[in-house]
């Protein structure tokens, strides 16, 4: 990963942070910002960062003067800001909200001139944001307020050497940064699995009963109510949440379905585990059911012992301490998000994942109770859809691209703006398919990409598949439908790869189940394969559901 930090103050430290993790630009001197991305010559693109940091420092943008010359200079800079964006779409520019460090002293009457410029700058940013797919508001003023002035800056620093920041706030700017990356690299988890009693609600049903509990509107039940609507939060962004408990089920199920204060109801979670089982045992039970990695997993539980009990069985699970100061719990769940489930941007399917994943344990359940796993794969009456990708499809498919492991063959990452630019380049053909049956709509599972490199020969780029439909032969009609479609268009050959990695070992030999010849493998077990087009038996492929076609 490539990046540049541009400012408008010296920020040599704080990029001599940052480069022990990643390649960064760095200009020759600082306040450089407008010249380097306006510049089509410049040194920032002949580097070609991924993403570019623009931290601006309010006072140094917005020198003293009239009110109408700073809104001018504003619409200005946002002009320069808009061409590098517009010029550049395979470059994420990350543009920070300003703050003004310290204020003009005025009398009240007067009014905050350096608040309302802030306001405009950040109406400005949001529509970028809006227009182009490769903008991002990075939230400096939040930080800032955050730490708080006096922790943020530090004047001994600018009088010395023009260095606005504190070594503390470069420290959190750092944080943020890598945040941010990561978010772009969609390294997220998935599942946030929360304890009862005395974590979602204060004191034990068992012992204090359905009106006991803490959870209210004021007082100590406040703390849980608070806590319980930051997590309905996250939620809302994606992120799946459960429960596992030791506790009596019908106790618990009551406070979770009647208690008046309850923020979080029952199809807010994707499952529950009530019971006196080990902890370790059914969040391993979750996973599996779920089909999500043990690492995309957060538990939380107030129990310190339940806690060491997780961490020795279950290493992957990240298991965070739990605040001994309760009045910290709304704070604790902001913490998690930062640190765990940050996102940059969220998918119609984010919204929908906790239905989504509901369905999966009914697929679940039903296939318990089927005479085979044949009989479970066709009562499902599954419909998959294959179309060309438009503009439309590219968030979800990026996104897929970043968090597929399992069911990846190739494991090549994409970001929204470089899925774009193969969109419009002839040597690409990009696909996706969602799936749909009697349960409900799976939405977007599989991208595939292929590049062809003469008329002869087409390889395939990409090819994955969520873990959500992972075992029901999926795979089998989409590749079969590629190898039609490039035999009909007069291609003779498929070159296919497969890139090992440690999370893709289930789809290690897809391509030898499927017909195809494998023709090379290095002493690192990446293999490539070859399928002559027209002379494979298809047969053997399985075929469960209908294929519909939409180009």
């Amino acid at each position: 990963m490539k990046l540049s930090i541009l400012s408008n103050i010296n920020v040599e430290s704080l990029i001599s942070r940052v480069s022990r993790s990643y390649s960064v630009y760095k200009t020759e001197g600082y306040g450089l910002w407008v010249q380097e991305i306006t510049n089509s010559n410049s040194g920032l693109y002949a580097f070609k960062p991924d993403i570019v940091f623009i931290i601006l420092d309010g006072a140094e943008l917005i020198k003293e003067q009239s009110i109408e010359r700073n809104y001018k200079e504003i619409r200005e800079n946002m002009q320069y800001i808009e061409k590098a964006l517009s010029s550049n779409p395979d470059i994420i520019f990350f543009i920070n909200n300003i703050d003004f460090w310290s204020r003009e002293i005025k009398s009240v009457k007067h009014g905050t001139k350096e608040r309302r410029l802030e306001y405009f700058w950040e109406e400005f940013l949001f529509d970028l944001s809006n227009k182009y797919r490769n903008a991002y508001v990075f939230d400096l003023k939040s930080i800032i307020e955050q730490m708080g002035k006096e922790e943020f800056y530090s004047r001994k620093l600018w009088y010395l050497g023009g260095m606005k920041f504190s070594m503390k706030a470069e420290r959190y700017l750092e944080l943020y940064i890598n945040r941010y990356i990561d978010s772009i690299k969609g390294t997220r988890k998935k599942c946030l699995v929360l304890d009862l009693d005395n974590t979602l609600w204060g004191g034990v049903v068992g012992e204090v009963g359905f009106n006991g509990i803490e959870l209210s509107d004021y007082k100590e039940g406040a703390r849980y109510k608070d806590f319980q609507k930051k997590l309905k939060e996250i939620k809302e962004l994606g992120i799946i949440l459960a429960v596992v408990s030791k506790n009596n089920y019908d106790d618990a199920m009551k406070v979770i379905r009647e208690h008046p204060h309850m923020v979080l109801k029952e199809q807010d979670f994707v499952d529950f585990k009530i019971n006196w089982d080990l902890k370790s045992q059914n969040i391993r039970a979750l996973s599996e059911e779920l089909n999500i990695t043990l690492d995309s997993i957060v538990f939380i539980d107030d129990n310190p012992v339940e806690r060491e009990s997780v961490k020795r069985e279950l290493p992957e699970v990240i298991v965070p301490d739990f605040p001994e100061d309760t009045s910290q719990l709304a704070d604790f769940a902001s913490k998690l998000y930062w640190n765990y489930f940050h996102t940059i941007d969220t998918t119609d399917e984010d919204t929908a994942k906790t239905e989504i994943y509901r369905q999966n344990i009914k697929r679940t359940e039903a296939l318990k109770t089927s005479n085979s796993y044949e009989d479970f794969l066709n009562s499902l009456d599954t419909k998959i859809t294959i179309k060309a990708m438009r503009q439309d499809d590219i968030q979800r498919a990026s996104q897929l691209t970043q968090k597929t492991n399992q069911f990846n063959l190739t494991t090549k990452r994409y970001n929204e703006t470089e899925l774009l630019n193969l969109l419009n380049k002839e040597e690409y053909d990009c696909f996706v398919a969602n799936v749909i049956d009697k349960y409900g709509d799976n939405g977007m599972v599989s991208v595939i990409i292929t590049k062809h490199y003469n008329s002869e020969e087409v390889e395939i780029d990409t090819f994955l598949l969520s873990c959500r439909v992972m075992g029901r032969y999926i795979e089998d009609q989409i590749v079969e439908y590629i190898e039609k479609l490039y035999l009909e268009l007069g291609y003779k050959k498929i070159i296919a790869h497969y890139k090992p990695t440690a999370k893709n070992m289930p789809v290690k030999e897809l391509f030898e189940r499927l017909g195809y010849t494998l023709a090379e493998i290095d002493e690192l077990g990446n293999k490539k394969y070859l399928l002559e087009l027209g002379k494979t038996e298809t047969s053997l492929r399985k075929k469960f559901g209908r294929l519909e076609i939409i180009i």
